[in-house]
């Protein structure tokens, strides 16, 4: 079984799938890694299980951190999604010399007429709406931005995407939950304003998708989210209620700044392509057979 394979090969290395397949090369892209004798890429898309243990149950914790151990030992190449990511991989010891930045990419999409209208009347979304899209789990400051929203009595907010784990309460927000990726873009592409005030995260890909279809993006200063905005978004302190609040006001109450926000977010999505990303990834296993 999956679950059982992944936890030998985090306890104890085996069994090794060299007694099946030959590979050239062993990627291991979600902090799994097969036992083997071939060289090794893994792809850390962020220790946020080192930085903040409490985020995460003590079984993650002592899963990731084998991980972590598995790719030192076996002295791989490391895939990092931004550079905020990479500090921390060399601030862990691993060899700065076999870390690679690879952003993520996004994809253009184009709706059918009238396919974001249904999709947003569906769930109760117009261009009032601060959206947010992502996991709902205690690393993500939804708290924090519903004691915002508290502020902002007028204005609606969304919020689309599975249940992680931890108590997290997201008052007076409608809760969508866990849909299919083509409705959250609509839902993106309807809101008017997407707010990811996460307390770290590893790239922020929702901030990436929002901005490639124009819609205007609050995330958090200082995070790996902000620096894929590229000053193309509001880059606030998300851990001050009234400082998110103000800016997610910002962006409802003045259209020009969210047109504007619009415009520089398309632009900067465009530099964000997965066939860059398939390309200079293949560039690292190159580098490791070599």
């Amino acid at each position: 079984p999956g679950r059982m394979l992944h936890q030998t090969w985090n306890l104890a290395s085996m069994p090794s799938i060299d007694r099946w397949v030959e590979p050239e090369i062993v990627h291991a892209p979600a902090f799994s890694m097969p036992a083997s004798r071939a060289p090794a890429v893994a792809t850390i898309h962020d220790l946020a299980f080192v930085r903040h243990p409490e985020w995460f149950t003590p079984h993650g914790v002592a899963y990731l951190g084998r991980f972590l151990e598995r790719v030192k030992d076996r002295r791989a190449w490391v895939i990092a999604p931004s550079q905020h990511t990479a500090d921390d991989c060399v601030a862990v010891g691993l060899d700065a010399s076999r870390l690679t930045v690879i952003p993520w990419g996004v994809d253009a999409i184009e709706f059918e007429p009238g396919e974001v209208e249904a999709t947003a009347g569906e769930h109760g979304v117009d261009d009032d709406t601060a959206l947010y899209v992502g996991t709902v789990e205690p690393r993500k400051n939804l708290d924090g931005l519903a004691r915002a929203m508290r502020r902002l009595p007028h204005r609606n907010l969304v919020v689309v995407g599975p249940v992680g784990w931890g108590d997290v309460a997201v008052d007076g927000a409608r809760l969508v939950g866990e849909i299919d990726n083509r409705a959250v873009r609509a839902l993106m592409a309807a809101a008017g304003v997407l707010v990811y005030p996460s307390h770290f995260e590893g790239f922020g890909l929702p901030v990436l998708e929002a901005m490639a279809l124009g819609t205007a993006v609050v995330t958090t200063a200082g995070t790996s989210a902000a620096e894929v905005a590229g000053g193309a978004a509001l880059a606030v302190d998300t851990s001050s209620a009234e400082t998110l609040a103000e800016a997610i006001e910002a962006v409802l109450a003045d259209l020009q700044l969210r047109h504007d926000l619009g415009v520089e977010g398309r632009l900067r999505a465009r530099r964000f392509t997965w066939g860059d990303t398939a390309r200079l990834s293949l560039g690292v296993y190159e580098r490791a057979i070599a």
